[in-house]
């Protein structure tokens, strides 16, 4: 069981983690930075980013249908789902890939791929066993979507943000 002892942990590599490892590593070398799940940004991944490019092409569709007010005829506005989900992804691939260039130029020494829990204050317990003790811990684990035990009943029906980017 390999044990860890460090200044500073930081659980969670998302906006609020990256942050804070940038500040830490100007004070200190002995940090480390946990993450268990995707590493980077819900953000660019999953959640503001990619959401804002859907409501833009929605944004579009609706101000085309309205423009006769203005004196400008622009006859029937159609949506092609299909490409506006493919550019929704790319741009979001292209944002989340300067998140991804961030997090690797991070020290691979740093970075912790696991799932961690506390023991006491100063301690964690990792996935594989092993044990950190950190003399602060930062928790910035971000969040993931939950669903109240009465809407699971809605099966692969119910749609979160985790599957919305994906579609085709």
């Amino acid at each position: 069981m390999t044990q860890y002892d460090v200044d500073v942990a930081i659980l969670g590599a998302g906006t609020s983690g990256m942050a804070a490892y940038r500040e830490v590593v100007k004070h200190t070398d002995r940090v480390a930075l946990i993450d268990g799940g995707p590493l980077g940004t819900t953000c660019a991944r999953v959640g503001c980013m990619p959401s804002k490019l859907l409501i833009a092409a929605a944004d579009a569709a609706h101000e085309a249908r309205h423009t006769d007010k203005f004196g400008v005829s622009t006859g029937e506005v159609t949506i092609d789902g299909v490409a506006v989900m493919d550019r929704v992804r790319r741009e979001r691939d292209r944002f989340f890939g300067f998140v991804n260039d961030a997090v690797d130029s991070f020290e691979d020494r740093h970075l912790i791929r696991q799932h961690a829990r506390f023991i006491d204050d100063t301690t964690l317990e990792l996935a594989d066993g092993s044990r950190l003790t950190a003399r602060t811990v930062i928790i910035a684990t971000g969040s993931r979507p939950i669903v109240p035990p009465p809407f699971k009943t809605a099966g692969d029906r119910l749609i979160v943000n985790d599957d919305v980017f994906d579609w085709q």
